[in-house]
């Protein structure tokens, strides 16, 4: 194992500590190019000026990303299937770090009930089938918000965070085998 480094995440800005930058970013989920050196951090990278449209599309992402961490934390408190409920508390984290970023750029206060479970649908199948169905929106609405975004920032976000989405619809598709 070679000397720590120090890597930051462009897209949320946490810092990991590791030999080598990790596959994608252990707390929102983007993939490893965005694992930069933090001098080259910019400290204002997301100090920007938003159109309507763009804070309209951040509003809505908040309460998708506070809908799906809640739904996830119920998951993650299942006590039928400990390794499902496990990967589905770090899916809820990856979510909330979502939402943080999301209000972070929209100049907002994080959600107070960022942490609160929500409902879950009774079994593993459901809620992974509802797992997937939240993922597949997420991914291509972050889509559509990147595709009419204005600001390289926002355009930036929205397309590494769909990404993201749409590798949580492949977790779905794992956590299947798991029922």
């Amino acid at each position: 194992m070679g000397a720590v480094k120090m890597y930051r995440c462009r897209i949320c800005g946490e810092t990991y500590l590791g030999s080598e930058a990790p596959a994608m970013c252990p707390f929102c989920g983007a993939h490893s190019e965005f694992m930069i050196d933090p001098v080259d951090y910019p400290h204002d990278i997301n100090d920007v000026q938003l159109t309507e449209v763009e804070r309209a599309d951040l509003e809505t992402a908040i309460d998708i990303e506070l809908s799906n961490t809640r739904f996830y934390l119920a998951m993650a408190l299942r006590d039928d299937n400990p390794a499902l409920a496990s990967a589905y508390k770090r899916l809820a984290a990856v979510e909330s770090e979502h939402c943080s970023l999301f209000s972070k750029i929209a100049r907002m206060p994080k959600p107070a009930d960022l942490r609160e479970a929500g409902d879950e649908l009774g079994s593993w199948d459901a809620d992974i089938d509802e797992s997937c169905r939240r993922e597949k929106r997420a991914s291509a609405l972050y889509a559509e918000f990147a595709a009419r975004a204005t600001n390289a920032r926002v355009i930036e976000v929205w397309n590494a965070v769909s990404a993201v989405e749409a590798d949580h619809i492949v977790l779905d598709g794992v956590a299947k085998g798991y029922v």
